[in-house]
């Protein structure tokens, strides 16, 4: 399977969503220290955007993880148990 190749796209796709919603948060405070609070609620809109998907690509990465861990687990169980049969 091809989980190595999804767990290295889920974590280049969370270093990008944090990329942008410190961008955004960057750029919200300075709208709102010059006084356009109509962008600053916007740019505040994508923020929460970029939290939500980072939330979402999180879970995903841990799930992609454990099920990682569970195939390899269960591929070197099944090695063990093989070995020891072709012994007997």
């Amino acid at each position: 399977m091809q989980s190595r190749a999804w767990i290295r796209r889920s974590f280049w796709t969370g270093a990008a969503l944090t990329f942008v919603a410190l961008l955004a948060c960057l750029i919200m405070l300075v709208l709102h220290a010059v006084g356009d609070s109509t962008g600053s609620v916007g740019v505040w809109g994508v923020f929460l955007v970029a939290i939500v998907a980072w939330v979402v690509n999180f879970v995903g990465l841990v799930a992609l993880l454990a099920w990682r861990a569970m195939q390899e687990d269960n591929s070197a169980a099944g090695s063990v148990s093989d070995s020891s049969t072709r012994g007997s």
